[in-house]
């Protein structure tokens, strides 16, 4: 595991691809989004609802530097950049129950796919309070993905155990943990230092967890 605190784009200038399997990520949309979740809760439990905002997401993203920097590529938002992207697959992430479909905020979320045909759907509810993975933990940043997703998004894109996984947004660290529960490699950049530090520790606990030190 190698853990970068600092701007992706200028890591990456200095790394070398062909060391890079598999990146998966969920980056910036571009949508500006409030972080501040506590106006969907009344103000109840500031400390799990009000988030700092996702650098770079007030600005439109651009998926170009990413897509040729490895064989296997899963992009997260695909509904914001789709026009910017080549041809591709998808993973569709079900983030309700079946009751729950059509109710407040969306039903799924999209990621854009290198390296696999056809459209894959997996179910793993994150809707508010209703959470199969992770239940009763503090949402620790805003657009943060389950572990479980992510393990499935690598099992499925085709990332085996000793292969090397980029994650130029790792945010909370989500991708990281699922590494470290995999035996993946990874190297995880994150701009923002209070995330960075988040991810830091999530991901070491996941390794001791397995025994790694």
């Amino acid at each position: 595991v190698q853990l970068i605190h600092g701007d992706c784009l200028e890591v990456m200038r200095g790394m070398d691809a062909n060391s890079i399997d598999a990146v998966i990520t969920d980056p910036p949309y571009g949508m500006n989004l409030d972080a501040d979740y506590t106006r969907f809760s009344g103000g109840i439990s500031p400390d799990r609802n009000q988030h700092k905002q996702v650098a770079g997401d007030d600005k439109p993203f651009d998926p170009a530097p990413f897509i040729d920097f490895a064989p296997i590529v899963v992009m997260f938002g695909l509904n914001h950049f789709c026009t910017r992207l080549p041809s591709g697959g998808a993973f569709v992430w079900l983030k309700k129950r079946d009751n729950q479909i059509g109710t407040f905020l969306s039903d799924c979320e999209i990621a854009w796919v290198k390296g696999i045909q056809g459209v894959y759907a997996h179910r793993h509810v994150w809707h508010g309070f209703d959470r199969e993975g992770e239940h009763g933990k503090a949402i620790l940043h805003p657009t943060q993905k389950p572990v479980g997703l992510m393990q499935w998004v690598l099992e499925k894109a085709g990332v085996k155990k000793g292969m090397t996984v980029l994650d130029p947004f790792m945010g909370s660290g989500s991708t990281g943990v699922a590494c470290a529960n995999l035996g993946i490699n990874f190297i995880g950049i994150e701009l923002d230092p209070s995330y960075f530090a988040i991810a830091q520790r999530r991901i070491e606990a996941a390794l001791v967890g397995r025994g790694v030190h």
